[in-house]
């Protein structure tokens, strides 16, 4: 009997013990500096925390007027962050109040009410802690207002608590994904530091951490990337790939082009880890180059980071934004004509403010970037040619005659790269549409001078992922909205009244309705990538608990949100969204190569092929001629680009080459009127 009681007790003990550290309390700073608030923990055994005996759960009083000001961090004295709350992503009030945060399935913090008395799921996961760090030593509790001398506040107590039921870390073995190991002497931050790099793709078959380097095996030069996202817990990366000698190197990644640039994106607000990914898919559907990208898990310095999309980095090179090489020496005309990258952005890096004010109610103006050639290359000549012929597309625009077809905006623009970006930013009601993130490009006068808009990049907080103004409901332009922080060019309030604009339009939503844009043919594209990611979200998750959270901006309904709901969220607001366009693009679409007259003869031969047909035409005029192939839904399987071709007859030969046999659709354009049918490869 005493044996078994001698059992019981040390059971009890095992099932109870557990030991709660209190820390220093005081005023919280509001001058824009983070306050720490040490919490010094000691002859806590074993003295490393893992998933049997680890950290429980922290708890804190605040008093403070609005904590939607507040950020909460806990660092652990490993050096590990979590992020407790995030202030913007809470529901505001008065008070902290005898708050305690444990990972354990319950109610986020974001969804709680003022004073936030009892236990709720922190933002970041305590698990992170429990993977064999050591509990002795000094933590911090980390407390940061956003709102400098607007409302004080005071930290009342704080404390940590150890036991037998901590979260548990995820643990993480293999994957169905390429994973992506990046070690590091020191912290990721904005400042580009020198990893170690390595890549794990197996093809078709599992990926194993404990596999060989196999698809990438070298350096890379690595930083945090982003505006907004790069307050998220969960970051962003932008990465080189270099050789030994610390030179940048072109590789190729995961069946990518080879490059030297590019992105580790994370989707962190994004639930569905997809919108980005959907968005380049659609857009190079369309026609026109968008990012490619590869779905990947990351592990950083032997921690699981999640799930990422790897994508590759805007930028000048044949692969990518294909327009001409601009060196240091062409500075005449007609070598300074192109190619440029621009991007309309924030004022954070150089470039120039638009003359003219944007859908701003206080009259404020956008701010253009330069993006290739660099700041650092770009000369004076090619800055005053760039901001020059901006300058001129503006003012046209900005004039009575800004529609006439000889002296108006259609001698600076290639039409249908306007068309198409103002169809998927419409589409998406993307809430950064023109404003934010928003590439233009422009070829050299030799190949035919025009401006082009796009590629398409960051559309995390679109298709039905922001709560700003009218973005959530899928009804409505979301082109009239208006901004005095970051203001969107009036460029599409113009063309949406030019009755040529609305006509193309109206073609090009019909034809890219009974394709691309087909209502299956996205939710194909949805269910692909979900269905990819399946395995990996979940252990994603768990890392970043964030379902059934809101994170700012979300506008979905969080109570018992799970990835499930999120994709079914994102499909039904996209099909109301579709109907809605529908019904409002209803112009008469009375555009056709047929009665534009710049095309008197038109043939294909043969047709069914076998091997290659030809498109032989004969034109009226000097025209613009592009050719686009896609499969039947609207996925681009060649593409033919020949501008300003000459008047009379012209060829463009398609070969098969590694084309199935099949049914495929073509899609001839000419000065921007469109003539579409089928051809058969046998």
């Amino acid at each position: 009997m005493k044996k078994i009681i001698t059992l019981s007790c040390l059971f009890f003990f095992l099932v109870t013990r557990s030991q709660v550290f209190s820390g220093a309390s005081g005023p919280i700073l509001n001058n824009g500096q983070v306050t720490f608030f040490p919490i010094v923990v000691s002859g806590v055994t074993p003295a490393q925390i893992d998933s049997t005996f680890g950290l429980e759960q922290v708890c804190f009083s605040i008093s403070h007027a609005n904590v939607a000001e507040l950020d909460l961090f806990l660092v652990s004295p490993a050096g590990t962050f979590i992020q407790l709350n995030s202030g913007s992503s809470s529901q505001g009030g008065t008070d902290f109040l005898n708050t305690c945060l444990d990972s354990k399935p319950g109610t986020s913090i974001t969804t709680g009410a003022a004073p936030y008395t009892g236990t709720f799921r922190p933002i970041g996961y305590l698990g992170r802690f429990n993977k064999g760090q050591p509990a002795n030593g000094t933590w911090n509790l980390i407390v940061f207002d956003q709102n400098t001398s607007v409302n004080s506040g005071v930290l009342l107590s704080c404390s940590i608590q150890f036991g037998t039921a901590p979260s548990k870390p995820v643990v993480f073995r293999s994957s169905n994904l390429p994973i992506v190991f990046v070690n590091t002497s020191q912290v990721i931050g904005e400042t580009k530091i020198m990893a170690t790099m390595g890549i794990v793709d197996n093809g078709a078959n599992r990926n194993y951490v404990t596999d060989g380097w196999n698809a990438y095996n070298g350096k890379a030069e690595i930083n945090v990337r982003g505006s907004s996202s790069s307050g998220f817990e969960k970051k962003s990366y932008t990465f080189e790939t270099h050789d030994g000698a610390n030179n940048k190197i072109k590789v190729p990644i995961l069946g990518m082009p080879k490059e030297e640039d590019w992105i580790l994106s994370s989707s962190y607000a994004d639930k569905t880890l997809l919108r980005n990914n959907l968005t380049c898919e659609l857009f190079r559907g369309m026609g026109h180059y968008a990012p490619r990208h590869r779905n990947v898990e990351l592990v950083v310095n032997g921690e699981y980071f999640g799930v990422y999309s790897l994508f590759e980095k805007i930028k000048r090179d044949s692969n990518r934004v294909n327009i001409q090489k601009l060196g240091k020496n062409d500075n005449v005309f007609p070598d300074v004509t192109g190619g440029y990258i621009i991007q309309i952005d924030r004022p954070n890096e150089p470039g120039w403010y638009s003359q003219f004010p944007g859908n701003s109610p206080g009259g404020m103006k956008f701010f253009y970037q330069y993006i290739y050639p660099k700041d650092t290359s770009i000369t004076a000549q090619q800055k005053n040619y760039i901001q020059t012929y901006m300058n001129d597309f503006e003012s046209v625009m900005n004039s009575s005659s800004y529609a006439d077809p000889n002296t108006g905006y259609p001698q600076y623009i290639d039409m249908t790269s306007f068309i198409d970006f103002f169809i998927i930013n419409e589409l998406s009601k993307n809430v950064d549409a023109s404003r934010l993130s928003t590439f233009l490009y422009k070829h050299n006068i030799a190949n035919g001078g025009k401006l082009h808009i796009g590629p398409v990049w960051d559309y995390d907080i679109a298709w039905h992922n922001c709560i700003w103004g009218d973005s959530p409901n899928s009804t409505n332009w979301g082109y009239w909205a208006s901004s005095d922080l970051f203001p969107a060019p009036t460029w599409w309030i113009k063309f949406m009244q030019d009755p040529q604009f609305v006509a193309q339009l109206a073609c090009r939503w019909n034809y890219l309705r009974s394709n691309v844009l087909s209502i299956t043919n996205i939710n194909n594209i949805i269910d692909a990538e979900a269905n990819l990611l399946g395995e990996a979200q979940q252990r994603n998750f768990t890392q970043w608990p964030v379902l059934g959270a809101f994170i700012y901006c979300n506008p979905q309904n969080q109570v018992g949100a799970n990835y499930a709901t999120e994709i079914a969220d994102l499909k039904n607001w996209i099909t109301n969204r579709i109907t809605w366009m529908d019904a409002n693009i209803n112009a008469p679409c009375a555009i056709g190569i047929e009665e534009s007259n710049i095309v008197s003869e038109l043939s294909i031969y043969p047709n069914p092929m076998q091997y290659s047909t030809t498109f032989d035409m004969k034109l009226e005029k000097k025209s613009d001629v592009s050719l686009c192939i896609t499969d039947v839904v609207g996925k681009e399987v060649a593409r033919f680009m020949s501008t300003n071709v000459n008047q009379g007859s012209s060829k463009i030969v398609f070969e098969k080459n590694q084309i199935q046999a099949g049914v495929y659709l073509y899609q001839l354009e000419v000065n921007n009127a469109v003539k579409t049918g089928k051809i058969v490869i046998q």
